[in-house]
Formats: structure tokens, sequence, C-alpha cells
């Protein structure tokens, strides 16, 4: 549950920082809020690759909504209990 919460967070810290980077043209901020279709990949590679300048532990917690589906899928399909 907390790591679904801590997903939550992660999501909208992302798409507020694309919003409020003004160096970047308004088609460059629409795919990047696209790419929230893929936020467990799009969220670590922004917050660790674009320059975005998060602090470390913003960074670290970036990983979290994949950990939070690969525990969920671990779950249904049976590999934890």
């Amino acid at each position: 549950m907390l790591l679904a919460v801590i997903s939550f967070v992660m999501v909208a810290a992302y798409w507020l920082d694309v919003q409020d980077r003004p160096e970047l043209t308004f088609r460059r901020r629409v795919g990047l809020s696209a790419a929230l279709a893929l936020f467990p990949l799009a969220i670590p590679l922004y917050a660790n690759f674009s320059g975005a300048g998060w602090p470390r532990l913003m960074r670290i917690a970036s990983f979290i909504p994949i950990i939070a589906l690969a525990l969920f899928a671990s779950f249904l399909f049976g590999l934890i209990h």
C-alpha cells in the first residue's frame, strides 16, 4: 500500500516538474506528459537522465513505481504469497 501511495506521488512530481520547466517546448511537454502511460519506465529515465536536477532521494524514489508493479505481478502470478 505504501509503495502505491509513493508511486502516485512520483507521478505527480514528474508531471509538475515537466510542466514547470520553461526551457521545454510545448511539443516536448506534451510528449513527456504522454510518457506517463509508461510511467514505470518514464519517471526513472526522466529523473536520472534528462538533466531535471532532482535531488538524490527523489532519483532513488523514482524507481518505486516499477518495484511496486513487479511485486504486484509476482503476487498475481503466485511467485510470492
